[in-house]
């Protein structure tokens, strides 16, 4: 398995804050198989790489490829929640102002 992979999957899994022996169980293989897999000293499968990415909620594209990842992040945001841009543009200016607006307090945790 490449470097690249095997430190993917080991940020993937610390930015969602999951343990080895956590991240283990999910994936039904022990805690050292998915230490071996952060150190690339162990292939990871097809299935554990679909279980990586549903378990740590990234595209699974991300663990495998530089160029994915490089990716300007304003074109991935804005893949990732167009179908959320289309139902802003149905909305009035004052709408989606309070979209915007309810978003904010809920980031800020006001709300």
């Amino acid at each position: 398995m490449s470097e690249f992979t095997a430190k993917k999957i080991k940020e993937a899994r610390i930015k969602a804050e999951i343990t080895q022996d956590e991240a283990a169980a999910l994936v039904k293989v022990t805690r050292r198989a998915i230490s071996e897999m952060e150190a690339g000293k162990r292939s990871v499968t097809a299935d554990e790489l679909a279980q990586f990415s549903r378990i740590y909620h990234v595209d699974v594209r991300e663990l495998l490829f530089v160029e994915f990842t490089a990716e300007d992040e304003e074109q991935r945001l804005a893949a990732k929640y167009s179908s959320f841009f289309k139902l802003l543009e149905q909305l009035s200016d004052r709408e989606v102002e309070d979209v915007y607006w309810v978003m904010k307090r809920k980031v800020e945790g006001v709300i």
